[in-house]
């Protein structure tokens, strides 16, 4: 029996803790525009919560614990990616199908959050089954954390802002393409 993963079960355990809460705000919030109808304040709130709740989920996929055996639906894998559109930047299309192996969505999600860090100023990224490539006008690409993938070796002391290319490296090398205005990370 190999040692649990302890990062991936705190990531697990907080990302659980905060779906509650944030479910209750969401529901607060509900109830105060039925009170205060047209409120600005609230719609910005309400915003915020929704992005909140969509980046939980992305997280528990993407952060959590994934055991071999365990499946994760396409749907929610789908519904998850869509937390990187939030902003207005990024467009995230899906074409999965059926279940996936949860290890793979996870995989799947961090590739895509290493995406999200190469088009800080936008573009469109699409899904699959294996792969996720994205184009855009314009990438800011740090080759070192690239090289990781390309690899499957984390590096050194990975930045909290950039765990996810260290994690996604950890679970071995993928397969980094890119032309002019586009990359793409095959599992």
């Amino acid at each position: 029996m190999s040692a649990p993963d302890l990062a991936a079960l705190v990531g697990s355990r907080l990302c659980h803790d905060l779906v509650s809460p944030l479910g209750a705000i969401g529901n607060g919030v509900e109830l105060l525009k039925m009170l205060h109808e047209g409120s600005d304040e609230l719609a910005l709130i309400e915003q915020a919560v929704a992005a909140a709740q969509a980046r939980v989920r992305l997280y528990r996929l993407a952060f959590g614990a994934a055991h071999p055996g365990q499946e994760a639906k396409a749907e929610d894998l789908a519904e998850a990616l869509q937390a990187l559109s939030l902003n207005g930047r990024l467009t995230v299309e899906c074409g999965l199908r059926g279940p996936l192996p949860r290890v793979q969505a996870k995989r799947l999600a961090l590739a895509a959050l290493c995406l999200e860090t190469a088009l800080p100023w936008g573009g469109t990224a699409q899904v699959t089954g294996q792969r996720v490539s994205a184009r855009a006008a314009r990438m800011k690409l740090d080759p070192d954390l690239w090289e990781a993938l390309a690899t499957g070796t984390p590096p050194e002391a990975p930045a909290a802002a950039t765990v996810h290319f260290a994690l996604l490296a950890e679970g071995g090398a993928v397969e980094v393409t890119r032309d002019d205005g586009g990359i793409a990370i095959s599992l």
